[in-house]
């Protein structure tokens, strides 16, 4: 009998990073209307994603608030995001962890995606 009682949801790796946009909405409870940024996404899970950026957008000291935009398949999605955290991993690269705040319906269409996606061995478990 396996004691593995997994909580975190399983995350999945982009072989190759995947374009993906994203628009920051509020700063330190400041609501603000920026342009789309173009970043990468390097992985994914249905609570949340890892993208790259040369953007410096000093997260360790603001709480960040905006929209993730993604196609990882078929379908287009736009979800509510919050920084979690930076790293400058590869300069002049910064390294973002944002949690997305998804609905059941929307966790699971992504989880199917991530599946089939996992299937074609164009993204890898971690």
């Amino acid at each position: 009998m396996s004691d593995n009682n997994r909580k975190e949801p399983f995350r999945y790796s982009m072989e190759v990073p995947m374009s993906c946009w994203i628009r920051i909405s509020e700063i330190n409870g400041t609501t603000l209307n920026s342009r789309l940024a173009e970043v990468d996404l390097i992985d994914i899970s249905k609570g949340g994603c890892r993208i790259r950026t040369q953007l410096d957008l000093h997260a360790s000291s603001n709480l960040i608030k905006g929209m993730l935009r993604l196609k990882l398949s078929e379908e287009e999605y736009e979800f509510e995001a919050q920084i979690r955290w930076q790293r400058q991993i590869e300069p002049p690269f910064f390294h973002y962890g944002l949690s997305l705040h998804l609905e059941d319906t929307e966790k699971e269409k992504i989880n199917a995606e991530l599946r089939a996606l996992a299937g074609a061995r164009k993204i890898k478990v971690l």
